[in-house]
């Protein structure tokens, strides 16, 4: 009776910082992950189009297609535009629980706010996803334009996360997602 009732706990991954592999290339594979992004450099085989590009702790770059262009009604993609008008191109970094089990078992639950990412891509914003770890933190942010930050995470960044994203960033514009309202705000 417990395991019915409490069964969905499981679908939802316990937050935390994941164990990461520290990089001293770190850097390069940020670099690929924004190249992948934007649609240049290694691109998974027989997935053609545009793609959110998210690096695992482990620091591999796992591939979610978008929807093939043309293929979702205005009315979908219209809060999208409003959100982030598709000009100028922006590139934006979302900082999120990436362990690799949780992304395979449940991608929406273990990042909310994915389908948000997914329409920016969409209509064609440079998307990239990873944990937020201190050793990936600056590497992760630099070049974006926009953050948005998983606020189920927050409490497990450093304590200067804010100053270290907006430093690496070439604008300031960082938001916090709520799991509970699946609001964005805009980070003090």
């Amino acid at each position: 009776m417990f395991k019915k009732l409490f069964g969905w706990l499981k679908k939802t991954p316990a937050l935390r910082m994941p164990e990461v592999d520290e990089s001293p290339a770190i850097e390069a594979v940020f670099g690929q992950a924004r190249k992948a992004a934007a649609g240049e450099g290694a691109q998974p085989p027989g997935a053609p189009g545009r793609h959110v590009v998210i690096v695992t702790p482990g620091r591999l770059l796992m591939f979610q297609a978008c929807p093939p262009p043309g293929s979702m009604p205005p009315a979908q993609t219209a809060s999208i535009k409003q959100m982030l008008p598709p000009s100028p191109k922006r590139k934006v970094a979302a900082i999120a629980y990436t362990e690799l089990g949780a992304l395979q078992s449940n991608l929406p639950k273990t990042i909310p706010f994915f389908g948000i990412l997914l329409g920016f891509a969409y209509v064609g914003h440079d998307v990239w996803v990873f944990e937020g770890h201190p050793s990936a933190l600056a590497a992760g942010c630099r070049d974006a334009d926009v953050l948005i930050v998983d606020g189920g995470l927050v409490p497990y960044l450093q304590d200067d996360w804010r100053v270290v994203a907006a430093g690496a960033m070439n604008s300031r514009e960082i938001y916090v997602h709520d799991r509970a309202t699946y609001s964005l705000r805009k980070a003090t």
